[in-house]
């Protein structure tokens, strides 16, 4: 076990302070896609570090310290959800693409195009059910293997595979349905 981690569970203040800063814009993100509201997302982020840092004598070092960390922070999104029965989601960027990035390379019809897909993709992912929008989020947004996620949601890897592709195939027919034409392009791992 490495001295950041020894500190961290011996809960050293500035070990937690520079744990806070490496994750805090991850969990953010993460809380604001369970929540579309930026004050709920900030209090979630808020809730997540406070478990974090109750339970870091229970870290025993059987995963990477980022995966127990999501695994925290994926378990208070869901408990969130729970509680809080979700709005209709309004984002508008499924791969953190800026629109500055896109202005730059393309015309106004094709952001506005552009974003109009991005909502419909949104819209689909965020009907889904949470045991297929969990995943979905872990392995798309947050870039996280089977195996972590596997971890994080206590789970066999081959259902993480059957749950990913039942999700995308969910995603497609409800944007076929709404005229999109099924293309996911936005979904595919690069």
């Amino acid at each position: 076990m490495d001295d950041y981690i020894k500190n961290l569970i011996e809960k050293d203040q500035i070990a937690f302070r520079k744990l806070v800063e490496e994750y805090q814009s991850k969990f953010l993100t993460m809380a604001y896609k369970f929540t579309d509201d930026y004050n709920d997302a900030e209090d979630l982020c808020q809730e997540i570090f406070i478990k974090v840092y109750r339970n870091l004598s229970g870290f025993k070092n059987q995963s990477k310290l980022s995966t127990w960390l999501y695994k925290i922070a994926i378990n208070t999104c869901l408990d969130w959800n729970r509680r809080n029965k979700p709005k209709i989601f309004n984002i508008t960027n499924i791969m953190d693409k800026s629109v500055k990035e896109l202005s730059s390379k393309h015309n106004t019809e094709q952001i506005i195009i552009y974003k109009e897909r991005q909502q419909m993709v949104h819209n689909a992912v965020y009907s889904l059910k949470d045991k297929y929008k969990t995943i979905i989020i872990l392995y798309h947004f947050n870039q996280l293997s089977y195996k972590e996620i596997s971890f994080i949601l206590n789970i066999p890897v081959k259902t993480i595979e059957t749950r990913l592709y039942r999700g995308r195939k969910q995603i497609k027919e409800q944007l076929m349905k709404e005229g999109f034409g099924g293309e996911i392009i936005e979904l595919q791992k690069t």
